[in-house]
């Protein structure tokens, strides 16, 4: 027995490597595909125009957006947020954001098949995840650079200051995603992290309107001397040789968790189901449940469904973070050319209002996920979905009213906060319309992509809820218009509101 168990011990020569064993499965692959020469180049040629596309379109955007910009202010006065204002409000927002992303998403594994085939190996993980952590580098310096001199060239700088941020965008972009990767391995570090990007993006537009109360303008351009981003890149490079050194010790179950995230946000980017992509990104942000609610004051069942999701809304940091931001947004950018009355008010609006909503509705998209939470309810269906909409509806009341206060205090007409009001009924109900649609049909015709096969309809399940929202708000559209809230016009967004109501409650019978 014991002859035969050591002639069942490995050779710790003959053990493949990491990096071996990617190979090994790369050729196999390629063994097993019928892609050709041919198919190779169209795939190529095609990442190769998507690029130049793409890189096209965010040259004209900031091109607009600094043409948008530079068109003046009202004449006898400077711009109330200048140049390095916006370039640095803008920068911190992108820095902050690409901070969030890499952290929910990773920043490095080894992909839904490396995590069922290649970590239970004893092969090393450094050599398994050393792709991810070389795309990881490449696109934080990469999209920090390319982001902030996009900024800086939409804010209206010169060629050479432009140059300059982006290089310092490069530096820090590098030193996030690092940091980052140190928290990986630690679940509660990673969530944290996640946790204050959200609050640094939602800082960005209360920083701008407390620049904009406090009359100063004019910041310098966001743009380190060369000393300075070279300090930077050495301290960035520091870090990701630590977290170089550092990857043999992801486990098991980070990489897994890691993999569940990024096969879920791929699946839901590719359905056009922004549900599940905002569950999936909220994972890794989810802030742990200290003491009870004694849930004492609530009486009946509508009570107890309204008094729940403001409990759900409560217990997220990151969602409290972001409705300050979004009505901190619909003041600061009231001070841009074009976003301060008419139909750009009204994009900005509806948008912004829209957007508080869905924060308010996360306990009705959790009852589309889990139907069993409003079986429990000993109401009808409609009247569930009654009252889920009344947190939505606070939500955008708070955002809606924020962002007309301006146009009630510049006017002296207070029907601008009745029209507000009623119009965030309209945003609410939309919310629910659109946390209760259905998913596509992947049963029906499929629409070949390069990702691949897509569903005819998803286009027509994702409108569902903005329809309401856009459609629902015309009367407050009409009032930005004018330039006055007629008592028409607050009749008519009332009637607008019950209508969005009956759409939303509104439940298809099942035989």
């Amino acid at each position: 027995m014991t002859h035969g168990a050591s002639a069942l011990r490995s050779d710790p020569d003959e053990l493949l490597t990491g990096r071996e064993l990617r190979r090994l499965t790369a050729r196999a692959a390629a063994a097993r595909a019928d892609a050709g020469p041919g198919e190779i180049v169209v795939d190529v040629a095609y990442a190769v125009v998507s690029v130049a596309l793409a890189t096209g379109w965010v040259v004209g955007l900031a091109s607009m957006l600094r043409s948008t910009l530079a068109t003046a202010a009202p004449a006898g006065g400077p711009p109330v947020l200048g140049p390095g204002a916006v370039q640095a409000l803008g920068t911190t927002a992108l820095l902050a954001f690409l901070t969030g992303t890499t952290v929910r998403l990773g920043p490095v594994g080894a992909g839904g098949g490396g995590v069922r085939w290649w970590v239970p190996t004893p092969a090393d993980r450094r050599g398994l995840v050393s792709p991810s952590f070389a795309r990881a580098v490449v696109l934080g310096a990469g999209l920090g650079a390319l982001g902030s001199a996009v900024v800086a060239v939409a804010a209206g700088l010169d060629a050479v200051p432009a140059l300059r941020a982006g290089a310092t965008g490069g530096a820090l972009g590098l030193l996030l995603v690092a940091v980052a990767g140190l928290a990986q391995p630690s679940a509660r570090a990673a969530g944290l992290l996640a946790r204050a990007s959200d609050v640094a993006v939602a800082a960005v537009p209360v920083a701008g309107l407390a620049l904009v109360v406090a009359g100063r303008p004019g910041l310098p351009p966001l743009g380190a001397p060369l000393l300075v981003v070279l300090g930077l890149l050495a301290v960035a490079a520091l870090l990701v040789l630590r977290w170089w050194r550092g990857l043999e010790s992801l486990g098991a179950t980070v990489l897994r968790a890691q993999s569940a995230v990024a096969d879920r946000v791929g699946g839901a980017v590719l359905s056009f189901d922004t549900r599940d992509l905002g569950r999936a990104l909220r994972r890794a942000g989810a802030a742990r449940v200290r003491r009870p609610h004694r849930f004492a004051a609530v009486r009946g069942p509508v009570g107890a469904v309204v008094a729940a999701d403001l409990v759900l809304l409560g217990r997220s940091p990151s969602a409290l973070a972001q409705l300050v931001g979004l009505a901190a947004l619909t003041v600061v950018a009231q001070q841009v050319p074009g976003l301060g009355s008419g139909f750009g008010l009204f994009a900005l609006l509806v948008a912004a209002g829209l957007g508080a909503a869905v924060l308010g509705a996360e306990g009705a998209r959790t009852a589309e996920m889990a139907p069993v939470v409003d079986a429990l309810v000993p109401l009808r269906a409609r009247w569930t979905r009654l009252a889920r909409g009344a947190v939505p509806t606070l939500t955008a009341t708070a955002c809606l009213v924020a962002g007309t206060a301006p146009l009630a205090v510049g006017t002296g007409d207070a029907r601008w906060l009745g029209v507000a009001v009623l119009a965030a009924v309209v945003q609410g109900a939309a919310a629910v319309r659109s946390a209760y649609r259905e998913p596509p049909d992947w049963g029906g015709p499929l629409l070949a992509t390069p990702s691949g096969g897509l569903p005819t309809g998803a286009a027509a399940v994702l409108r569902k809820g903005p329809d309401v929202a856009v459609l629902g708000a015309v009367p407050l559209g009409v009032a930005l218009l004018v330039g006055t809230p007629g008592w028409g016009v607050v009749v008519a967004q009332a009637l607008a509101a019950v209508v969005a109501v009956a759409v939303a409650t509104h439940v298809r019978a099942v035989r």
